[in-house]
């Protein structure tokens, strides 16, 4: 067995799974006011903020602050994705 598989065995998963949900749904109304401040489309808040829990659930253990972390892992994941669709300055 990998070093990977025995670190994903003992690292909780179900419970961070649930952990990551309870503060998603306390966080609702900040997440939907991210995403809105940005104007990314339907798609593409989905895709973000999808690849933000599934990090969050794999880090789950070594995240202080889950709420700040959170916010802020998005807000900078929205940055990222405008910068990226932005035009090249001339």
């Amino acid at each position: 067995m990998t070093n990977f598989h025995k670190a994903r065995q003992g690292s909780g998963a179900p419970e961070a799974v649930e952990a990551v949900t309870a503060v998603v749904s306390g966080l609702a109304a900040d997440i939907d006011a991210i995403l809105a401040r940005f104007h990314l489309s339907e798609q593409d808040a989905a895709d973000l903020l999808s690849d933000i829990l599934l990090l969050a659930i794999y880090r789950w253990d070594q995240i202080a602050n889950p709420e700040i972390w959170l916010l802020a892992t998005l807000r900078r994941a929205c940055m990222r994705r405008l910068l990226r669709q932005a035009p090249p300055e001339a």
